[in-house]
């Protein structure tokens, strides 16, 4: 692989792994907003999930295949369960620390988040291939990313709440939950065709240096 295809593919690691150590911290906390006189509840946690995990796993599922793409999941979760780790053992030095808060969180949160995150991403990466393979060629990125990220995310909010909140908690955010995820989903589009352009100047430009 050229160095500046690698380099790309490595900062699209990297941001795998930031938002999956965020979600750590994250995972417990509820956000809310009113809409039309909606009370609109989710997880923190969500945002992580839309804006760096599944586009950036559908970008490399593109331009780098299916197997980088699965490579790509266990590095989020390898970056999580690191956080957790280094939670725990920062509390277990100073117990009365400020990380103590997060404490049972994280290992109910990288419990359920594990779960969530690696079946759904399993079936993101998998579906995305299946729509580019039977259905739409190299053509509609926007459509197979939006498909398969809507039904991933639809995977990953209904086990990650369940876990982490419960049934009830099922109830009470499954439906906030979709609305920020599909939208946000709609809303990083643009930056997937971005992602796309610039790997394949990278792969250009690669092809036109001298050897």
């Amino acid at each position: 692989m050229p160095k500046r295809e690698h380099a790309i593919l490595i900062w699209l690691n990297v941001l795998i792994a930031v938002g999956m150590s965020v979600c750590a911290f994250l995972g417990q906390v509820r956000l809310s907003f009113t809409l039309f006189d909606w009370a609109i509840v989710f997880p923190a946690a969500n945002i992580c999930f839309s804006l760096l995990t599944f586009p950036v796993t559908d970008l490399i599922a593109d331009q780098f295949g299916k197997k980088e793409a699965s490579t790509t999941v266990w590095v989020g979760f390898a970056a999580q369960f690191i956080t957790v780790l280094l939670i725990e053992m920062c509390c277990i030095i100073d117990p009365d620390g400020p990380l103590q808060m997060f404490r049972l969180g994280g290992w109910l949160v990288l419990g359920g988040s594990t779960a969530a995150y690696l079946i759904a991403q399993f079936w993101d990466v998998h579906f995305f291939h299946w729509i580019k393979e039977e259905w739409t060629g190299e053509s509609h990125l926007w459509l197979r990313n939006n498909l398969s990220t809507f039904s991933s995310q639809l995977i990953n909010s209904s086990i990650f709440i369940t876990v982490v909140f419960g049934v009830e908690g099922l109830v009470l955010m499954l439906p906030g939950s979709m609305l920020v995820k599909w939208c946000l989903a709609l809303a990083d589009t643009p930056f997937v065709y971005l992602g796309r352009y610039l790997v394949r100047r990278a792969r250009r430009a690669s092809a036109l240096a001298p050897a």
